[in-house]
């Protein structure tokens, strides 16, 4: 029973540590600020 609890503890530290570290990626590794300044909106409507 302990190798049961301490392999599902585990399996949910590494799930929760990769989600982790995904959210971090989208949150800060794509930051939709600079798509902004590299292409900017355009001020006329056609």
């Amino acid at each position: 029973m302990g190798l049961f609890i301490s392999t599902v503890a585990g399996f949910f530290t590494v799930l929760m540590i990769s989600m982790a570290m995904f959210i971090h990626y989208l949150r800060v590794g794509l930051n939709s600020h600079s798509s902004v300044v590299i292409d900017p909106k355009p001020t006329e409507k056609y």
